[in-house]
Formats: structure tokens, C-alpha cells, sequence
């Protein structure tokens, strides 16, 4: 070791001084006994048996108050997480943890945001019932509704295929067998929305409601989210609207999830006092609630038309339904598990009636008691209906096929159905652009279900060689084709693969495909 530095030499000095001191105040102090020294090394206190006893139920009294509520009623203990949520916060909690696994995922907290959403943050009324008051001086008309529900033999799932885990995805359209409300009352100025918002002409098409009036149109998605249970609240004028489709089911949505969304509406006919507006709109209802995962069920359109006077304050006639002279007429899609992109599966079916319309001509209220009671029906309302004489109209047909055009503008090209296309290619000797879709929304389309009706008819043997060559080189869910005047196929395209290359109908990769058939047709005549 090396010599030792001044401030080692300090400390060492300091520690001697110390003892030194420490000895010399020893020897200062008195000598102690034993028996002092004894008691200085030692402390004894003495407690009575009683008083012994009485603290330890004091303890055991105190471990009670401080560990029970700790265990039982405060928030959040390790043991006892749900403690503090109560009944009603527990079973929020249950129904939108839909897998059970005691954790709320991305996509199951989405339907909870748009619940949140629709209602206001309100967690307690899930329902969105908007009522409407009828006024004094307003006319007033009462709504009754018909229902048929879905054929389930018209799809074509295994329906004991489609659930996921114990939780059965169809149960709400399994449970659907009756109305929500057999009947309404309606004041005429409840059917605003249906108005023309200035005095257009006829024949002129007007919007009922579109995505930007919606309150979902801030998000900037052209298709909305699946992931949803309850509606959102709707602009006060189109609360007539819901209410008359809430007759049907209490969850509908009048902002459908695809394109085309919202209502046109057109004047087809007037006289002196009455016009009549025929209307079409998209919508769709929610038959699922939580924990059942979400089941969207999308008729093909509603249309329907109403009679009303010039200025608005007396309603003769208004009718509402879903066209059922198709063979299937309702799109659904459901989900098996929580995740949108990856449990969605999708169907098509039937349904034979669904429609709504008033009892009677409108009547003024004279008592309060006179809107709660439903007006009874007249019988004779169908023939004044027919008995009116238009000064000006277009037809009926006509005026729903502008509506149809409205709303899918590529309608603007007429298409034919399977065998008038084949018959008038022959005669013009021309190419076949053929669109056959898995589902129908679009009239006059092949449909699948068609196509495999006209295989099995053996009356028209040429329909049904090309009906079985359609089927042969069809992929779901959606295929086109460029084929000879004989059906025979020269080019094809699956919807996915097509619209992967562009953005639709009207962009390049559209007329890449009819070039592509064409040239295909010349290399091969």
C-alpha cells in the first residue's frame, strides 16, 4: 500500500480524538449496579390478559373493516375487476364482448363507438325512437303496415353452417315473423320529405335524402362500416321516413351501407288539385342486437308513390313496398366473428311482402283523442284513386325507369334479359356484352338462379347449351362477358380481377375489357 494522502492523515485524527473523548466521559460517569445496568439493557412492559385479549378482537375487527370492502366493493381489485362497473355497467360490457374473452377488441369497441354515436353517448336508451307530435290545424292519416318474412328455403347457405362458436348469426332473421307496429298515425306534414322543395316540373327528379344530409358524412367513406347494431339519429325531416320503416323492424337505417344511397323522387302526374310523386330509396335494417354479431338485411329498393294536395296540407293516397315480382329481392350479409374483413358472409333471398300504406284520406284533427285511435279503413279509397283524371302525366313505367337511371346511371344503356339478348344478336349479328351477378339489384341482368333454371329447360335447347356455358365459366360473385351472337365466350372478367384494375364502369380498365373481347372476336371469326 503507498503512503497514506492528507485528508486519509485527517480522518484518522478526527477518530482518535473521538475515542479519546468517548473514554474520558466514561470516567466521568457514576458507577452503575448491577441490577441498573441489568435494567438499562432491557425493556419489559406489562399488559393484563384482559386488555390482551380486547386488542386482538380490536385487530381482527380493524383487518375486517379495511380488507372486505377492498376485496368486495372498491374499484378495479385484482381479484374482483368487474366490482366497480355495477349490474348495468357489467352487462353493457358483456353484450358488446361478443367472444367472451373478457377484453373489448378494436371491432367489438366499434360497435359500441356507434351506438355511443347514434345516441348521443347515451348508454343506457340503445333504441333510437324519435316520436312526432300532430298539430291542431294538421291533417292527420293512419299508416298500416304488411309483412311476409324472408322465404329461407330462397337462400343459398347452409344455415347450419352459418354460425360461429354457440352464438347462431341468423337468429334475428330466424326470429322475424311479425310487424314491429301493425299501425301509426301520421300528420300530413310528416311526409315532407317526400315534397318537392321548390315547384319543379313534372317528370323533373328531386332528392329525397342524400349521404351529405347524413350525420355519417363527415367520416368521408363511401361504404359505411358493418360493425354496427343500433341507428344513428337522423335530420328532423326524414323522422317520418324512419318511423314508417320502423313499422317493419325497430332498427332501420335510411343511410345503406354501399353506394347508391339516399331517395330520388320525380312528379308523375296533377290536376288541378292533387299531384301525385312517385319515390324510390334505399335502406336497410339491423335484425341482430349484441352479443349475436351484426346480420344486415338490404331489400332491392323501396319504392312507392303519394297523392297530395297542391298545397300540401291533404293527402288522398300514399302506398310504400319492396318490388316482389323478382325472384329474389333482399341482399344479406352477416358476420360469424367480430372481424369484419374476415367473418363477413353474404346471401340472397326472397321475400314476399313488404309494404305499408294509408287507411284512408287524410282528416282533420278535431280532437286530441281522435289521433289515438287508428281511422278505419276505407274500402272505396282504391277506386277514387282510380277515377281521377290527370290534366298532365307520364307513365308509370317511365317514370320509375328515370328513377331506376337516377340512381344507376350505366342504366342509361338498355339491357335486355337472356333470351331476347341472344335472339337480337342474332339478328343484328352483333357481340354480346353479358353481366351475370350472384345478386340482383338491377333488373334485366342475368342472374344465377335464372341461368339455372333455363339448364334444366329442355323447351329451348340453343338457350340452355349457353345458359350451361354462362354457368360453367362463372366465379362468384360476379362475372362479365364478351361472347358471339351463339354464347360462346370470346373474353370474361371476374368483378374482383376487374376491379382491381380501375375505379368502374366508365374508367380504362372498362374499355380495356370490350376492346380485349372485340379483338378476341376478330381473332377468332
Amino acid at each position: 500500500m503507498g503512503d497514506p494522502n492528507e485528508e486519509e492523515i485527517r480522518m484518522r485524527k478526527m477518530d482518535a480524538y473521538g475515542t479519546q473523548k468517548d473514554k474520558e466521559s466514561e470516567k466521568n460517569k457514576d458507577p452503575l449496579t448491577k441490577e441498573q445496568q441489568k435494567r438499562q439493557r432491557s425493556f419489559v412492559i406489562y399488559i393484563p390478559k384482559k386488555l390482551f385479549y380486547i386488542s386482538l378482537f380490536i385487530c381482527f375487527i380493524a383487518l375486517i373493516v379495511t380488507y372486505v370492502p377492498r376485496r368486495y366493493f372498491l374499484p378495479f381489485d385484482e381479484e374482483n375487476p368487474y366490482a366497480a362497473l355495477g349490474e348495468e355497467g357489467i352487462k353493457l360490457f358483456r353484450k358488446y364482448d361478443r367472444n367472451g374473452d373478457d377484453q373489448l377488441s378494436i371491432s367489438e369497441y366499434e360497435s359500441l363507438f356507434f351506438q355511443m354515436l347514434g345516441n348521443g353517448l347515451n348508454l343506457t336508451e340503445f333504441e333510437y325512437n324519435p316520436e312526432q307530435e300532430i298539430e291542431e290545424d294538421d291533417q292527420f292519416v293512419t299508416m298500416r303496415a304488411y309483412f311476409t318474412p324472408l322465404v329461407i328455403e330462397t337462400m343459398t347457405k347452409d344455415l347450419e353452417e352459418s354460425y360461429f362458436g354457440n352464438i347462431d348469426s341468423l337468429s334475428g332473421l330466424k326470429e322475424w315473423t311479425k310487424l314491429n307496429h301493425e299501425w301509426m298515425n301520421f300528420g300530413v306534414r310528416h311526409f315532407s320529405m317526400f315534397f318537392p322543395k321548390e315547384r319543379v316540373q313534372q317528370g323533373h327528379i328531386f332528392d329525397l335524402y342524400t349521404e351529405e344530409r347524413s350525420f355519417m358524412s363527415s367520416i368521408g367513406a363511401s361504404h359505411l362500416s358493418s360493425n354496427r347494431f343500433y341507428p344513428s339519429k337522423i335530420d328532423d325531416k326524414l323522422i317520418g321516413l324512419y318511423r314508417i320503416l320502423s313499422m317493419f323492424h325497430p332498427r332501420p337505417f335510411l343511410m345503406i351501407r354501399f353506394p347508391p344511397k339516399g331517395g330520388v323522387a320525380l312528379v308523375r302526374a296533377q290536376n288541378n288539385d292533387y299531384i301525385e310523386i312517385v319515390f324510390r330509396f334505399h335502406a336497410e335494417f339491423q335484425l341482430n342486437e349484441p352479443p349475436h354479431n351484426p346480420f344486415w338485411f338490404t331489400p332491392a329498393q323501396f319504392t312507392g308513390s303519394l297523392i297530395i294536395s297542391k298545397d300540401y296540407t291533404r293527402i288522398l293516397n300514399f302506398n310504400l313496398y319492396v318490388p316482389s315480382d323478382k325472384k329474389l329481392n333482399v341482399d344479406m350479409e352477416w358476420l360469424n366473428g367480430p372481424s369484419e374483413n374476415e367473418n363477413m358472409e353474404v346471401d340472397i333471398g326472397y321475400m314476399p311482402l313488404m309494404t305499408a300504406n294509408i287507411t284512408a284520406k287524410s282528416r282533420l284533427r278535431r280532437h286530441s283523442h281522435d289521433t289515438e285511435e287508428p281511422i278505419e279503413t276505407d274500402d272505396t279509397l282504391q277506386d277514387t284513386v282510380n277515377n281521377i283524371i290527370w290534366t298532365h302525366e307520364i307513365g308509370l313505367d317511365d317514370a320509375l325507369q328515370q328513377l331506376e337511371v337516377k340512381m344507376y346511371p350505366f342504366k342509361k344503356i338498355t339491357y335486355y334479359n337472356f333470351t331476347e339478348t341472344i335472339k337480337k344478336a342474332q339478328e343484328e349479328n352483333k357481340l354480346i356484352h353479358s353481366i351475370l351477378l350472384w345478386e340482383r339489384f338491377i333488373s334485366n341482368w342475368n342472374l344465377v338462379v335464372d341461368l339455372k333454371e333455363f339448364e334444366k329447360d329442355s323447351s329451348q335447347p340453343e338457350i340452355q347449351k349457353i345458359a350451361a356455358h354462362f354457368m360453367e365459366n362463372y366465379k362468384f360473385p360476379v362475372m362479365m362477358y364478351v361472347t358471339f351472337p351463339n354464347g360462346t365466350i370470346v373474353h370474361k372478367v371476374n368483378a374482383n380481377d376487374y376491379m382491381d384494375q380501375g375505379e368502374g364502369f366508365m374508367q380504362n380498365p372498362y374499355a380495356a375489357f370490350l376492346k380485349t373481347g372485340i379483338a378476341n372476336a376478330e381473332k377468332m371469326a
